[in-house]
């Protein structure tokens, strides 16, 4: 291999293209290429290396107490930590023939010295590396879509006046702004005079213009901080229908003002589109169409390189939008406020992207008679399932009469889950708990919520049993071999459902009415349930693992092929497949944490 050929090789290795053209010429000057067969021990706490070791082909295995934990296939490097520590606990051994770069450890250490950048790679944390190969992974990607800040955008100059400015000045310093919004301060808050305001307030009331202008601004206004991500900032005003926001700095201070249509210039994605076409649904064709348009805008999104649980929170305020606007369609007026519409599992969690199969559910008041409202979830199941949200497999839907009862049937049925606990019963009090209310009284949830910890108090045994389930499945130690023929892995049992189940399991025990996995884990740390560390690194994996479940589905939906959760490592490319190891890992050890905190090892 020629000196330009290397070169191009250890390029393509991160983090060696960080190196400058002396120090890569320096590496390529001191690295050979080396042979070793299938079975000789390269690294061992016996053997501490004298090469940093890139392979070209083959395969090693690195291994302790006889369990393999990483293999290393073509590009893959190892190991910084026995040179740059002068130990190790764990052996690399040949699992096929190797051919194999090698960099003199003096070398190595050198680089390690005079280039930071390098150094912080091999001896950052892994959340750090994390991030590291993300960046690298989709720096191609990125589009100002992802990392823009408020303070990117267009803010217009804020208009303030004092509480008691008369409204008449008020007005008038607002078209010396040239702006129909005004901002008004009273005493720490900030409120909000618009144009629709003066119309219904003052016009159409027949109100003196002489008024304070707090007597009609509407408080508190909401406000986000000029450092916050604009992708959050535009969430918001979707979520509330709102059309502007304000800016304030880390003072509290008030800066600017943000409008929607500048943000929506910004994106330049047709997000709001779908969002206009829901609120302006008037039959359920109409919402149908809206509904359609959701595959596009997630597709657009990804493209553009925006993290999952970001797409997962847009499209779930969508889709919350979608069921709250069938509700009001399909159930009679007089009867929406006397039940409320939720939705569970992966819909309650916010986390459901592509529209897998459905998870509802509706909860009556006592003294309402259910029957009346069976024909109407009937109706609402068959219009989601003609609106591309597949019937759920185990029947968890509003047409089940078992999920739709009155409030007192169903603190009959938690009873039962907790004092007679089967498998059915864990699945079934799981799903419950991350219920979601849409539309309706929402009220009526939070009633059965606090039932649900009132009869939890105390039940460490059951707790365990329910945790337990975040072992149901085998996590690889080791990424299935790339190279061989058992290369599909379902990555849902794999990393994200331990996640998700062992991050569930806590939230229930410590009585957290957060829905989201993503929130959980922050409460979780907030409160030290878990330490700090180790909830960075879990969210890092339940984001590479998500992202890589809706890189397979959008390649499925492409191909119309049916969605399942399987990934085809032979398509990851060498970063992913280092952010697949590395998060198998950290699902290993928190499975790990989990049997501790729950004692589930006791378990009979």
């Amino acid at each position: 291999m020629s000196l330009r050929d290397q070169k191009s090789f250890l390029s393509n290795i991160h983090p060696f293209e960080v190196l400058t053209d002396e120090q890569m010429d320096k590496s390529i000057n001191h690295m050979d290429i080396a042979y070793y067969p299938k079975g000789e021990i390269l690294i061992s706490p016996e053997k501490i290396p004298s090469h940093f070791f890139i392979i070209i082909k083959g395969c090693v295995h690195e291994i302790k107490d006889d369990e393999i934990l990483v293999d290393y296939h073509h590009q893959d490097s190892f190991d910084a930590n026995s040179l740059i520590y002068n130990e190790t606990k764990n052996t690399f051994k040949v699992y096929e023939d190797l051919i194999c770069y090698e960099i003199e450890k003096a070398t190595f250490l050198e680089l390690i010295e005079k280039n930071s950048e390098f150094k912080d790679f091999f001896l950052n944390n892994l959340v750090s590396k994390f991030q590291t190969l993300k960046d690298k992974e989709y720096t191609s990607e990125l589009s100002t879509f992802m990392i823009a800040r408020v303070a990117d955008t267009v803010l217009h100059e804020p208009c303030i006046v004092d509480a008691n400015t008369k409204l008449i000045d008020a007005i008038e310093k607002s078209t010396e702004y040239k702006t129909s919004t005004i901002i008004v301060k009273k005493d720490n808050t900030y409120g909000i005079i618009t144009d629709s305001l003066l119309k219904t307030k003052v016009l159409l009331e027949g109100r003196d213009l002489t008024i304070p202008a707090s007597d009609i601004a509407v408080f508190p206004l909401l406000t986000v901080n000029r450092d916050d991500y604009l992708f959050d900032a535009f969430s918001i005003l979707i979520k509330r229908n709102i059309k502007r926001i304000g800016v304030t700095n880390s003072n509290g201070e008030m800066v600017g003002v943000l409008e929607q249509i500048d943000v929506l210039s910004h994106f330049a994605n047709h997000t709001y589109v779908v969002d206009s076409k829901i609120k302006q649904a008037k039959t359920l064709d109409d919402l149908k169409e809206a509904s359609n348009e959701l595959i596009n805008t997630i597709t657009t999104l990804n493209a553009k390189g925006v993290k999952v649980h970001h797409i997962s929170n847009l499209i779930g305020q969508l889709n919350t939008k979608v069921y709250q606007k069938l509700y009001k369609m399909v159930v009679p007026e007089s009867m929406q406020n006397d039940a409320c519409f939720i939705v569970m599992g992966s819909e309650g969690r916010n986390e459901q992207i592509i529209k897998t199969d459905q998870d509802n559910a509706l909860v009556v008041c006592d003294e309402i008679d259910v029957e009346q409202y069976r024909p109407y979830m009937a109706k609402i199941t068959e219009t989601l399932i003609d609106f591309g949200y597949p019937p759920c497999p185990g029947n968890i839907m509003v047409s089940n009469p078992f999920w739709c009862k009155n409030v007192r049937d169903y603190k009959k049925e938690t009873a039962k889950w907790i004092e007679a606990p089967d498998m059915q019963n864990y699945m079934d009090l799981a799903i419950f708990f991350d219920s979601f209310a849409v539309a309706g009284r929402k009220e009526l949830l939070i009633n059965l919520k606090d039932d649900l910890f009132e009869r939890l108090h105390d039940k460490d045994v059951f707790m365990a049993y329910f945790a337990k389930a975040t072992l149901t499945f085998d996590t690889p130690t080791v990424v299935a071999n790339f190279m061989t023929k058992t290369h599909y892995i379902d990555i849902k049992k794999a990393g994200i459902f331990p996640i998700v189940q062992g991050i569930r399991s806590l939230s229930l025990r410590e009585k957290i009415r957060e829905t989201t996995t993503v929130k959980r884990i922050k409460i979780l740390a907030r409160n030290k349930v878990i330490e700090s560390e180790m909830a960075s690194e879990l969210l890092e994996a339940f984001e590479v693992l998500n992202t890589l479940r809706l890189k397979a589905h959008l390649n499925k939906k492409q191909d119309t092929k049916k969605i399942d959760n399987e990934i085809d490592t032979h398509l990851l490319g060498k970063i992913e497949r280092d952010l697949l190891k590395d998060s198998f890992k950290i699902v290993n050890n928190f499975k790990k944490f989990i049997t501790y905190s729950f004692k589930i090892d006791k378990l009979s």
